[in-house]
């Protein structure tokens, strides 16, 4: 019971950070809105299964090559959107790297 309170509380804060750090608590865009809630999953996931860190970070390639295909197509908003989407997945996926890197004196 308190792992499920806890888990829903992490949840919220999470939701918040990224809903003010993406879109600044504008909650006009779906884009944005969607985004945060993808981002605040993605951190939950890695911070339950840090196993996934490498998968997210192939997700986060594939996105980028979608992102490319995109604006080859002349479609730079569906561009736009999946390239801020594959560099948060990334940078987030990366940010748990940190503790690795730090531990082996890389940084």
């Amino acid at each position: 019971m308190k792992k499920t309170i806890a888990t829903m509380l992490l949840f919220v804060v999470l939701l918040g950070f990224f809903l003010l750090f993406n879109s600044g608590f504008r909650l006009d865009s779906f884009e944005s809105l969607f985004q945060s809630f993808i981002f605040t999953l993605l951190t939950l996931l890695l911070i339950f299964y840090p196993w996934l860190k490498k998968v997210f970070i192939i997700f986060s390639l594939i996105l980028f090559i979608l992102m490319v295909i995109f604006f080859i197509l002349n479609f730079i908003p569906i561009a736009n959107y999946f390239g801020s989407l594959a560099f948060g997945i990334l940078i987030i996926s990366g940010l748990f790297y940190l503790p690795k890197i730090l531990k082996k004196g890389y940084i």
